[in-house]
């Protein structure tokens, strides 16, 4: 065929094209001889399908179609599902993306009163004296609670 326009033909007799498509190709094929031959071809083979007779089908073709029955009936779940999934993966990876990352080290430091306490005196200042009075008491009574001893 020398005609470019033969798919829009094809569109055409299926009912593909939008409307304002469909009056221009409706007017090509009153021009178009080809065309016109090609959607009268189209015609006379859909009138000819729609009245071939219907083959029976075999007995044990039914029954292997009524034992598939049930897994037709879960693919469109199984489809939905596998959706879903993909969606909750993509949600989980977009947000630990998008998630802030954070400076700070993941385990913190030791406490004040922790590194007072293994903090020779020499090296403490006098303004931090009370604290490590605090802090001895603190590793006192944390390390007689653990071994169980009362004083």
């Amino acid at each position: 065929m020398s005609c470019t326009r033969t798919i829009e033909v094809h569109r055409y007799h299926d009912g593909e094209l939008p409307p304002g498509q469909k009056a221009a190709l409706e007017a090509h094929v009153a021009a178009c001889a080809e065309c016109s031959q090609l959607l009268a071809d189209l015609r006379s083979v859909s009138v000819l399908i729609r009245r071939a007779p219907l083959a029976d089908l075999p007995a044990a073709a039914a029954d292997r179609l009524a034992q598939c029955r049930p897994w037709t009936a879960d693919a469109g779940l199984i489809r939905v599902a596998g959706w879903l999934t993909a969606a909750a993966a993509a949600v989980l990876i977009i947000a630990l993306l998008r998630k802030p990352v954070d400076s700070s080290p993941m385990v913190a430091g030791p406490a004040l009163w922790e590194t007072l306490v293994v903090t020779p005196s020499a090296d403490i200042q006098d303004e931090a004296i009370s604290e490590v009075v605090l802090a001895k008491w603190m590793a006192d009574e944390l390390s007689t609670e653990r071994t169980g001893d009362l004083r």
